[in-house]
This record gives C-alpha cells, structure tokens and sequence, in this order.
C-alpha cells in the first residue's frame, strides 16, 4: 500500500511529571540532583542496534541513539522544535535560505569539537544512500544545496519554501574526524560499513556511551561524565522546569528479549525496570499494578482506528450521507468495544496528529441518529441502504457488532467482508471497497503531516479514499510556506473545519498503549513517540 502508514506498536512510554520533584526547590528541603544521581536501570529491548545516526535499524533504534548522540533539534514542548546543539537559526529570503549557527561549547567525546565539517560529512552521507531516514528529505525537489560558511556556521539553501526541513535535523549528527579522518570512510560509502554494531566511543555526543563490553543482545550504557548538558533550561521550556547538566544515571542496560512472557517474568523478578505495553497480558499487569506493585499508565500511541470511506462510490461520494453515518456512530459504545482506546481527536488527515489548542476550537459533527435520517433523506436515499466493509481476519466481532447496531437505527445495512492481510491492503489500494476497517498511524507532528513532495500529492490524489478538495489544498499551500507557528494557525484550523464538515473518512477512536515500571524508577519517563529520547533526566529514588 502506498501511502497509509498502517501500525506496527511502537515502544512508546507514559510522559510522568519531573515537575513535582523540582518544586522542592527553594523550601525547607533543599534539593540537589545530587541526591538522586547514580544506579543503573535495565530495559528490555526486542530488536538489534547499530547506533548509527541517519542510519537506525528501527524506530527503536532512532529514539535508543539519542542517548549517545545529541541532534541539532529537539521536540521542545510538543509545538514546536528547540535547538539542541545549535546556538541559533534563521529562516531568510522567502524560506528558500536556513542559516545554523552551532554552540561553542559542544564537544565529541574525545574532546573534539563539534563542527560544520562535521555536519557536512553528515548530509554528504544521508544523501547518498537511500536506506538512510534522511534520505527522502534531503532528495526532496526542493532541497537545493550545502555549504560550510565558518567551523560553527552551516548553509541550506532551498529551490522552494520549505520550512518544515528542520524536522529531518532531530537525528544525531556523525562525527567527520572519526569516520572520514581516522578510519577512511568517506561519506558515500558510509551504507558499506555501517553493520558495526559498536560506533567508536569517540565519536558519541550525548548523555551516554556505548560501554565497549557490550555485546549483541546486551548493551551497555555508561553515563558521559564530559556531556555538555543538551540544551539546558531551553531544551523542553514548557514541560519541565528545569534540566540537569549532567545524566542522572549511571548505567543503562538494553537487554535483547524477544518473548512478552518472558519480558513480564523478568519485569515481575525485578530483573527489569520497564515494561511495554503488551496487548494480551495489560489486563492483569494493570490489575496488578492497582495493588501497588508497580507503577503503570495508559497513553495514546499515535494510532487510529478509522474506517475508510470510498469516495468513488457514487452513494459514498455524497457528503449528507458520510455526515449521516458519522453522526449515527454511538461512541460511548465504540469505545467499550475497543477497550484500548479513547475518545477521538479530529485529524486533518488518518495521519495526523492535531494540538489539543486547535482541537479545542473545533466543532465536530454530534450524534443524532435523527438527524442523520434526515440528511440520508436529503441526499436521495430516504430508505434503507446496503454498504459492505472490509476488514481482515483478526478484527473483534464486538467492533463490527457496533458499527452494525449504530447504522442500523438510520436504515444502513452493514455487510462484513473478511478478507486476510494482503488481500485486503490490495482491495484498498485498487479502490476495490465501499468501507474497510484499519489502524492506521498517525504522524507524530503537533500540528499537521509535513509539507513533503508526497502529502502535496495525497492533497491532489485524494489520499487512498478518493477524497480531493481544492480548497484544503490551497489553504495547506499558504501554511506550508508560512515559517511562524501563530501565524499558521488560521490555515489548520480552516482546514481541519472543512476536513471535519466533509468526513473524509470516520475515525473511531484513537489507540491507547500502556507502561510499567518499577516503583523506584522515576523523572520524565517518555511520552509519546519520544521513547528514550530523556535518559539523561530518568533515575532512582533512594
């Protein structure tokens, strides 16, 4: 399938506050990072690692590699990017030119400084090799070309606008005197010998390095007593108070464990400090946890269930009748059948995320089965109707069940098709369906999917459903070349106003995942789609 981006359950974290332990600041009882610093903490882990920024073997892999080498950017609060390694940037003529200035006192773990050669080492090799994550960003028709202006100052210039490159900097950056100058690897042909599974420990920049006594399956991470300290206080402004300069922890172990029974029996003994969600057991490990035994939480994981609607069906093209079946949906019962899960958030697109500022000035469709007679009525079907969906073999009855009750109080009559995995991706793709049922994953952007090559072609294209609307498509052509997040707003909000009017397609609720851990570990365990990304600031009561 060619664009959906369809899940695969990501090793996502529940976001605890780090706030309420820095409050003891400044009373009575004085507190000092001090207190909490050292201990070491195992997770497990379910994949192997290269280490290698640009070049991660999985999405566990890019959020693990934070935590030995820094990137230029960061999420800050969720709305937007802060530096990192950089000390300042400028966006100038038009979008078209971004100037970044890097900090002074950054450094490789040796002792060397960071620099732009080392940034351009990085793109030269990024570009060049297409498993790279980077790849497609820096070969977008846009992007134009490179240069070094001084050792701390670096050049991208643009053929378009294209605001939304600075996303593609949140991976760590290689280091030029390690790669190119001591072991000879130039930049094109990085793809040939990046399989070792153990970067030099020179060329680390985060909070940790790769202890050399690790071995596939057991990673070591020793704390980097010489890290610069990130970003400090401005590196995530608006969700924690204050950062320290220095990794709290002294050692994390990424212990390979493929088995959920044995994950949980090694959680239950102590013998690791976190668990992932695991779908077929959180019933009794939440059970468990409401005992006291550990602590646990529920979070959304940045996937939707979504029934896709096709609009090259002449009934489904008529938007009275896709308002008809969105506002028949009875989602107090939806979500007692999707246990795993909550109430939905109004997406521009199935992919994309939406901030909680602009959701809350959305107005979306209510339920009135009544209402929704009247608008079936109003587009020529005043009588019952007949519409098949397609879902693979797995789905719950109890899900469909609902879909059928609900439609059924307004005359729709809702036949099931059960097709396996790969017959029903290609039924999709061809547009051969009237309704299918999938989970599909959103973009883990605050405010809308990126502006790429590829979403300028699905604003055009119509998605996978067929749905084309050229005012969407101008108004998101305004926002893509607009640098200033207020400044944006008026754009998403008019979209997504049109998008929610229109039901593309019927989102049904967004999905939950669940963490445990151990009662000692504490700080900002990660929240969504940031996993390990704040190691530095996690660690153990005492």
């Amino acid at each position: 399938m060619r664009r959906l981006f369809l899940v695969s359950i990501l090793l996502i974290l529940l976001t605890s506050s780090f706030a309420e332990v820095l409050k003891r600041r400044g009373t009575e009882e004085e507190f000092s990072y001090s207190e909490l610093a050292g201990g070491s903490i195992t997770l497990p882990v379910d994949t192997t690692f290269r280490f290698i920024p640009g070049f991660e073997l999985s999405e566990g892999d890019f959020w693990v590699t934070f935590a030995i080498q820094d990137p230029l950017f960061r999420w800050a609060s969720g709305d937007e990017l802060s530096p990192c390694l950089v000390e300042k940037y400028e966006l100038l003529n038009s979008n078209k030119s971004l100037i970044i200035k890097l900090r002074e006192d950054i450094f490789w773990y040796d002792g060397t400084p960071i620099t732009s050669a080392d940034i351009e080492y990085s793109i030269k090799a990024w570009k060049s090799t297409e498993s790279s994550p980077l790849y497609e960003a820096l070969n977008d028709p846009r992007f134009g070309w490179f240069s070094i202006a001084d050792s701390k100052t670096v050049v991208f210039n643009f053929n378009d606008s294209y605001p939304e490159f600075l996303n593609s900097l949140r991976t760590g950056i290689l280091a030029k005197h390690i790669y190119s100058d001591r072991l000879g690897i130039e930049p094109e042909s990085l793809e040939e010998n990046v399989e070792m599974d153990k970067p030099p420990i020179e060329a680390t920049s985060g909070p940790f390095v790769l202890d050399p006594a690790s071995v596939k399956g057991n990673i070591i991470l020793k704390r980097n007593a010489n890290w610069h300290g990130g970003s400090g206080d401005g590196l995530f402004p608006l969700v924690f108070e204050s950062w320290p300069e220095k990794s709290l922890l002294d050692e994390v172990r990424l212990v390979e464990v493929a088995e959920p029974l044995d994950r949980i029996e090694m959680f239950d003994a102590g013998e690791l400090h976190l668990l992932f969600s695991e779908p077929d057991h959180n019933e009794s490990l939440l059970n468990e946890s409401a005992s006291g035994k550990f602590k646990s939480g529920s979070f959304p994981d940045g996937s939707y269930h979504v029934v896709l609607v096709n609009h090259r069906n002449a009934l489904l093209a008529e938007r009275g009748v896709r308002q008809a079946l969105k506002m028949s949906l009875d989602y107090e019962s939806l979500l007692e059948a999707l246990p795993n899960s909550i109430g939905t958030f109004i997406p521009v697109d199935p992919r994309t995320a939406i901030s909680k500022t602009l959701q809350a000035q959305i107005v979306d469709l209510p339920y009135d089965p009544e209402k929704a007679k009247t608008f079936l009525s109003n587009a020529g079907y005043p009588d019952s109707v007949t519409l098949s969906i397609k879902v693979y073999h797995g789905v719950e009855n109890i899900l469909l069940e609902e879909l059928q009750k609900s439609w059924d109080k307004i005359g729709v009559k809702l036949e099931v098709k059960r097709l396996d995995w790969g017959s029903l991706l290609r039924d999709i793709d061809e547009g051969d369906y009237e309704l299918a049922y999938l989970r599909v994953q959103a973009f883990d952007y605050p405010e809308i999917a990126p502006w790429t090559s590829e979403y300028e072609n699905d604003l055009k294209s119509g998605w996978e459903v067929g749905y084309v609307n050229q005012q969407i498509f101008r108004i998101m052509r305004r926002a893509a070349i607009e640098p200033d997040w207020p400044k944006r707003t008026p754009y998403y909000l008019g979209s997504y106003r049109i998008w929610t009017n229109d039901v593309p397609v019927l989102v049904l609720a967004y999905n939950l995942s669940y963490a445990f851990w151990n009662s000692q570990l504490s700080g900002p365990v990660p929240g969504r789609g940031e996993l390990y990304e704040n190691l530095a600031e996690w660690y153990l009561q005492k």
